[in-house]
């Protein structure tokens, strides 16, 4: 489906009706709070989204996409955000599945597309390790070919979702000649595979969102390589470019925004709902801005995917301020609640804080603190900066 004007409109209402009829209650609220809505849920709502053919609505239709152009897409997660619809499969829809169309074979593609969009394989991204962070070249996880297999040792770090998956696409080194990136394969891996141990990496308020991995003369098929034996540099680039685009982060930053608003009718400042406080109104109209424009420039990245194939280190430039404007959204929220908002979530589990503190004060810390990591996940601030000084200035 193309997107024109005069359809936009009957298109949301479309969305807005879906969500209404569909989206629970509850699911919505935690969604909206930046909380967790349990695995049941969140497979739940994509069994209804793939049955509306809204599972995977960047694939190409034959893999059970949606077909839609980038202007429909960005409509899609726009007011999917606005009624708090939870995001669901970023490594399985966003990531490996994009990957697997452009770079799969056949038989890659048939096995391992419809599982990403059912959800009975759930992925997990393997690239960083102890000593190969933003330096990912520098990578040693090891893949030594032994007839139809590989042979992997080596651990990866800071894997997120990972206690949640059953498969990980993995970059391995498989040559150690040449330049450290043209010895790099891309393989995917079953997580059940004999000689393949976890252990969780917590936040230091207590979240487990990271990993680590170890792998143990780990037996993968070469028939699960993406792509050409030490020809996964090129692929990880175009997975990286569209983790950055999804670092953008726009529709979280929605949310948030819609949360800020809530927020702003509620509490008070000097006796009055701090939404008629001068100030507060200045500093709301600077964040929708921000907001906005980053809509626009990822507008502007998609619709560059569609027409060069790629976005190139436009990447960088959206991950740079995504980032930026989700933590001065945080911020923002934190500020606003005050001491309501120190609470870590632990504290509300018991019930104690609910009568007493705005249940809009969930996880607003705690949000604040986790926004920290995205900002050096897929390569750090002052990574991307180094980009764009060498790409787009020609510095």
């Amino acid at each position: 489906m193309n997107m024109h004007a005069g359809n936009e409109v009957a298109f949301r209402d479309e969305i807005a009706d879906f969500c209404k009829k569909n989206l629970d209650p509850e699911v919505r609220r935690l969604s909206d709070l930046g909380l967790p809505v349990g695995e049941a849920a969140l497979l739940e709502w994509q069994t209804k989204l793939v049955a509306r053919g809204w599972g995977a609505p960047s694939w190409e239709e034959k893999w059970g996409g949606s077909g839609w152009d980038m202007r429909t897409l960005f409509i899609f997660e726009e007011e999917m955000a606005a009624h708090g619809a939870p995001l669901v499969g970023t490594f399985n829809i966003k990531m490996i599945g994009p990957i697997l169309q452009a770079h799969g074979t056949p038989e890659q593609q048939a096995h391992y597309l419809p599982k990403a969009l059912s959800f009975e394989h759930a992925w997990c991204q393997g690239y960083s390790e102890p000593g190969a962070g933003s330096d990912l070249a520098s990578l040693q996880t090891r893949a030594e070919r032994d007839g139809d297999d590989y042979i992997v040792n080596g651990t990866k770090i800071w894997t997120s979702g990972g206690h949640l998956a059953n498969h990980m696409f993995c970059l391995v080194r498989t040559s150690r000649e040449g330049r450290r990136q043209a010895g790099i394969s891309f393989l995917l891996i079953d997580l059940e595979t004999p000689g393949i141990s976890q252990r969780p990496v917590h936040h230091f308020y207590g979240a487990h969102v990271f990993n680590q991995f170890f792998f143990d003369n780990v037996r993968v098929p070469v028939a699960n390589r993406v792509g050409k034996e030490n020809a996964g540099w090129d692929i990880a680039k175009s997975l990286l470019e569209h983790e950055r685009l999804f670092s953008a982060r726009h529709t979280e930053a929605r949310r948030k925004l819609g949360r800020l608003e809530r927020l702003s009718k509620d509490v008070r400042i000097h006796g009055r709902p701090a939404i008629e406080d001068p100030q507060f109104r200045d500093d709301l109209a600077k964040r929708k801005i921000e907001l906005r424009a980053l809509e626009n420039a990822t507008m502007r990245a998609l619709e560059r995917l569609v027409d060069d194939g790629g976005i190139g280190p436009f990447a960088s430039v959206l991950k740079l301020r995504g980032i930026e404007v989700n933590q001065r959204l945080d911020r923002a929220i934190v500020q606003l609640l005050g001491p309501d908002a120190l609470p870590a979530q632990a504290a509300w589990e018991d019930g104690a804080l609910n009568a007493f503190v705005p249940d809009e004060a969930r996880n607003a810390a705690e949000s604040r603190y986790w926004w920290r990591g995205p900002a050096i996940a897929g390569g750090s601030q002052e990574v991307q900066r180094s980009i764009i000084t060498k790409h787009i200035l020609n510095l």
